[in-house]
């Protein structure tokens, strides 16, 4: 087991909120200590913070791939579980319900954190009562960015449940849920260390300050806040590196680097504490790999039962891009969609292939935030805030390019501001390919119903332009899943179903 992860003994209280909110309304049977009474040592919150991460665990080994991943032109299904694939998700899916409740398990346990924080009365000093407390708030923040990306308006819960009435709110209108993401990522910068000295509760992998800065950089992105993308990555170039060698990302050999603003930490012994991610990428050929999720490719033509082909991710590699072969690989396998093709023509999703440890239980980190993604990030807005021929945008994209191999663009290759955002766009779904952004990055650009379109035209479907919304901030044309019907029953006060459902 590596010594820098951080979920070594949860204990008691990951154990009190591993309960379902059903549960934890319940009376407590008799005997048992409070939980308030829980936090009381340093120890105890240490424990308590740790178990605000756990979901994040089981959400990046298969769930949010399959909400994000396989709903985007990157990848697409082969196999039988197409709804998120060709867009026909019912509010009964488990993806969805697992989803929310996993989302929401993460808030309601950092709320408590936050809620009982000032109960400690043995802090070891500042440093230590700053960090549990930006940490919780750092991660609130995260989960409410995915829900309200993945659902829209969602109840916005910032303290502890201790009645139902606590847990059955409405739902809150987008900006005041994106006030409060932004109040809590600013309020992180400031309480989290720019990095951890080592022992119990400070160990390598915790949100640091560059972490809240780097998400906000992306909340503020998805808002098209231009200027305020620009003004927080100012303090984040210089703050990472890129590694020399694409693969290191993902192989386990450089985590927790300078490369990653913030990871999710795998590396236990167990199914819960490691990621399936490569037996479900895997060629079923290889340790029975699932093959979940393929690669689009118009080679396809559209064959296989899922969106196989259109703008397809295979054809938009450069020669020479050296992340080609760590992104996809065909193994030299025959091609199970289209046997009259030779060997070697149907491609994989290689990122996560992992054969070091036992199968359906790879120790690997997954990197949530990456340097190059502010390094695209800060690119993306200085070019909406104004296109400046071989300006600094131009420099951030070519530290990208030149690290995998390619060529530096010019304002002659990119000679006005629609050439380069179509650049970077394409540079961003490469760089970023299966890493759960692409399908957020369709949706905030407006595109998604088109690009995906494109692939439907191949099957005859036609995309549900009713699950879509004018997104009331930026009024960009936004598709929303839907909230898990189970969730109408528990709390009376959540309104109406989102439009198309």
């Amino acid at each position: 087991m590596k010594s820098n992860k951080i979920f070594k003994n949860i204990g008691i209280v990951l154990t009190a909120f591993s309960m379902s909110c059903e549960s934890i309304l319940e009376p407590a049977p008799e005997g048992l200590v409070p939980m308030a009474d829980l936090f009381t040592t340093e120890s105890n919150i240490i424990t308590a913070v740790n178990g605000v991460y756990q979901p994040l665990n089981p959400l990046y080994q298969n769930v949010m791939f399959q909400l994000t991943d396989l709903a985007s032109d990157d990848g697409w299904t082969w196999r039988k579980e197409t709804e998120p694939d060709i867009f026909n998700v019912d509010p009964t899916l488990g993806y969805i319900e697992t989803t929310w409740g996993l989302h929401y398990t993460g808030i309601t346990r950092a709320n408590t954190v936050l809620d009982n924080i000032s109960r400690v009365e043995d802090f070891s000093g500042p440093v230590m009562e700053n960090a549990i407390e930006g940490q919780a708030k750092f991660m609130r923040a995260l989960y409410y960015f995915n829900l309200v990306r993945l659902f829209g308006e969602v109840p916005l819960i910032i303290n502890e449940i201790e009645t139902r009435e606590d847990a059955e709110l409405p739902r809150e209108s987008l900006l005041d849920i994106y006030n409060q993401i932004k109040s809590d990522l600013n309020d992180a910068i400031n309480l989290l260390p720019e990095n951890y000295s080592g022992g119990i509760g400070m160990e390598n992998g915790r949100p640091t300050t560059y972490s809240a800065m780097a998400l906000l950089s992306a909340v503020h992105l998805e808002l098209e806040e231009w200027n305020e993308v620009s003004q927080v990555t100012s303090s984040l170039i210089g703050a990472g590196s890129l590694l020399a060698d694409y693969a290191d990302h993902f192989n386990g050999s450089q985590e927790n680097s300078e490369a990653s603003f913030f990871e999710v930490q795998y590396g236990g012994v167990i199914g819960q504490t490691t990621s399936s991610k490569s037996v479900a990428f895997a060629p079923p050929d290889f340790l029975n790999g699932l093959a979940f999720i393929l690669p689009t490719d118009d080679n396809l033509n559209g064959e296989g039962g899922g969106l196989s082909s259109g703008n397809g991710i295979i054809q938009l590699f450069e020669a020479g891009d050296n992340r080609r072969a760590v992104i996809v690989q065909d193994y030299g396998l025959s091609n199970f969609i289209d046997p009259s093709k030779p060997d070697g023509s149907l491609n994989f999703v290689n990122k996560y292939f992992n054969t070091d440890d036992p199968q359906s239980l790879s120790t690997w980190n997954f990197p949530l935030i990456r340097y190059a993604e502010i390094l695209l990030n800060r690119a993306e807005a200085l070019n909406e805030i104004g296109y400046q021929a071989d300006g600094e945008a131009f420099e951030l994209l070519n530290q990208v390019r030149i690290n995998a191999g390619l060529p530096a663009l010019d304002a002659v290759d990119l000679p006005n501001q629609d050439a380069f955002r179509n650049r970077l766009r394409d540079e961003r779904r490469i760089e970023l390919a299966f890493e759960t952004k692409r399908y957020f990055d369709l949706n905030r650009y407006g595109i998604l119903r088109e690009v995906i379109q494109n692939q439907m035209g191949f099957t005859g479907l036609n995309f549900p332009q009713q699950r879509l919304i004018d997104h009331p901030i930026t009024g960009k044309k936004y598709f929303l899943y839907p909230l898990p019907s189970i969730e109408f029953v528990n709390n009376a006060q959540l309104g109406e179903q989102n439009p198309g459902y």
